[in-house]
């Protein structure tokens, strides 16, 4: 407990003796006495202290205690102070006089010491009692004000902290719904619009809405002549030149890659979905001007308008991406709508799908074996193992159908596999060691486990690794990048023989070729068909035969039907054929056979 503070106490008396005896009396209380000795300097006195008590003497020359008292009465200071007037006359008029001046006592003189301590000590303690109440309110205000000021400032980080959250908390958000490159709806929030869309049309017709798809065509010949910085630049652009020819209530959104899918909502005709498809092909077709350099692009462009026949929000834009991949088809810089003629294409694609996915467990793959030839001694060189598929309710169903689609859905690993596999079992079946087995390989196909899978099915096979040539097509080979490259130089250290096939078809990298590990390279039907066609000379055939050959592979030449082609296949000193001229496709059986009886076709 704080120890009460000293106070100060007014003795007022014209008579230094008095004055002593007073500060007598009163120093056991151990407060301040400050001395007075005329009614000014009591009045001078109170100017400068608070005093718990003033004694004053009523007799003093000039201004007499009664008229100081009525003074200090009038003053604010000192309104309150008690006072006590010390007289020598004991008559009860001064007595009266002074109560009614305002004086809390009159006390005789002489007077008791004791007594007039036991007085003035009630007043000290009323004064400390004041001034400790004060000191205690002082620090309680000081105490609130520094809370308060404590409270403010954590109140103010708490808000800074708050504001700091729902920042992070918007960035998140933007972050999951929106594309980092260009700053659109990405697929989540893409698909969220939709399905409200698609909830409210279902609950009220009109205004329909429509799903548009569209990708950049060149894109990735831009992007791998100029690099994935400007490749980024032309998509972040893109999206610009999209959100410019949209409504506030349209959403642009990029699904991955080049790939953009706007909803155009609130239209009640496909003509209004068709002239914004337009727009956005005007917009697009327009110079971009990207590091320096006049870049040009386009887009193939898909819609798919919102009916009934709509059971759930994917499926228009499943159609959509129908509809877009038409358009590409179909020379890309268009647009396409999504019809009753994909709608059955694409339904029969999705039956086709799940038939697909049963197909192996259900034995209804199977391989058919075309022979290849030799020109220098007309013999059964090679067979080429063709996938078929015997459909149930379709019948025979060729590759350039579901193998598609097999690729698509990411059956063509499993199904790749049970190729090679069935392939390299019958090569070791027939038991010829001068024969090989030539096996397509997809593009999807082109992974770190093929070359395992080969070797280990090699190994199970008891084939040597010379007698099986995979064939790869020229785009599959030269634009899969360094992965691709360090599977064939794998698959060629195995032993394992490497045919480009279709080449001249796709985009032809000379220098690339160079550095590939290819045995054999394929030419095309396309170019064997032309042999007699309008006297025209195969000087393409004679270009890939003799490039070949300086790069010490050997050339097979497809689609031979004719004896013509042949012959001017033998002029130019092609190494193998095959084709219609010599032998369809043959069941296992039926090549066993052919084997088992044959002789030189080529004479």
């Amino acid at each position: 407990m704080q120890p009460l503070p000293r106070v100060s106490i007014l003795v007022v008396d014209d008579r230094p003796e008095n004055l002593l005896a007073l500060e007598a009396s009163l120093e056991p209380l151990d407060q301040v006495i400050v001395r007075a000795t005329s009614g000014d300097e009591a009045l001078r006195a109170v100017l400068e202290t608070q005093f718990a008590v003033i004694l004053m003497d009523v007799q003093m020359p000039g201004m007499d205690g009664f008229e100081t008292s009525a003074i200090l009465r009038q003053r604010e200071r000192s309104r309150h102070i008690p006072i006590i007037f010390l007289s020598a006359y004991p008559e009860d008029t001064n007595r009266l006089q002074s109560y009614a001046s305002g004086a809390v006592d009159y006390i005789l003189k002489p007077f008791d010491p004791a007594a007039l301590r036991s007085k003035v000590s009630v007043f000290v303690t009323l004064r400390q009692n004041e001034l400790a109440l004060e000191a205690a309110h002082a620090d309680l205000e000081r105490r609130v004000t520094e809370r308060t000021a404590e409270l403010a400032a954590a109140n103010a980080a708490l808000e800074h902290e708050i504001r700091e959250r729902k920042l992070v908390e918007q960035r998140l958000i933007d972050q999951a719904y929106h594309d980092n490159l260009t700053g659109l709806a990405n697929r989540a929030l893409f698909l969220e619009h939709l399905t409200r869309a698609f909830a409210r049309s279902r609950r009220r017709a009109l205004p329909g809405f429509a799903v548009i798809l569209l990708d950049l065509d060149r894109f990735k010949v831009i992007n791998d002549s100029l690099g994935h910085l400007a490749g980024d630049t032309l998509l972040s652009e893109t999206a610009g030149r999209l959100l410019s020819c949209l409504r506030e209530v349209d959403t642009a959104s990029r699904l991955g890659g080049d790939e953009f899918a706007i909803l155009v909502d609130g239209v009640d005709a496909l003509r209004d979905v068709t002239r914004l498809a337009d727009r956005i092909q005007t917009c697009l077709t327009r110079s971009f001007t990207i590091e320096g350099k006049e870049v040009f692009t386009s887009a193939s462009i898909g819609i798919a308008m919102m009916t009934d026949r709509y059971e759930r929000p994917a499926e228009l834009l499943r159609d959509a991406d129908a509809a877009m991949y038409r358009a590409k088809e179909a020379g890309r810089a268009r647009s396409q709508v999504f019809d009753q003629e994909m709608h059955t294409s694409v339904v029969e694609q999705v039956h086709l799908e799940a038939d697909l996915s049963r197909a192996v467990e259900r034995d209804e793959l199977f391989l058919a074996y075309q022979p290849i030839f030799a020109m220098r001694d007309g013999r059964t060189s090679a067979f080429e193992a063709l996938l078929r598929w015997r459909h149930p309710e379709r019948g025979i169903v060729m590759p350039s159908v579901f193998v598609p689609i097999a690729e698509e859905t990411g059956l063509i690993r499993p199904i790749g596999r049970w190729v090679l596999q069935t392939a390299c079992k019958q090569l070791a079946a027939w038991k010829r060691p001068d024969l090989t087995m030539n096996v397509n390989v997809s593009a999807q196909q082109l992974h770190t486990e093929l070359a395992r899978d080969v070797a280990t099915l090699l190994a199970e096979t008891a084939v040597a690794p010379a007698r099986l040539k995979l064939e790869i097509t020229e785009s599959a080979m030269i634009s899969g990048g360094g992965t691709t490259d360090q599977l064939l130089a794998t698959l060629r250290a195995q032993g394992v023989q490497l045919c480009l096939d279709d080449f001249g078809t796709g985009y032809s990298s000379l220098s690339r070729l160079h550095d590939l590990p290819v045995t054999t390279l394929k030419v095309d039907r396309s170019f064997v068909q032309r042999i007699g066609v309008s006297d025209e000379r195969p000087e393409i055939i004679r270009s890939i035969i003799t490039l070949a050959h300086h790069l010490g592979m050997d050339v097979t030449a497809e689609g031979v039907e004719t004896a013509e082609q042949l012959e001017w296949l033998r002029k130019l000193e092609c190494d193998h054929v095959q084709g219609f001229y010599f032998s369809q496709p043959l069941a296992a059986e039926q090549a066993a056979s052919s084997l088992a009886r044959e002789t030189r076709l080529i004479t």
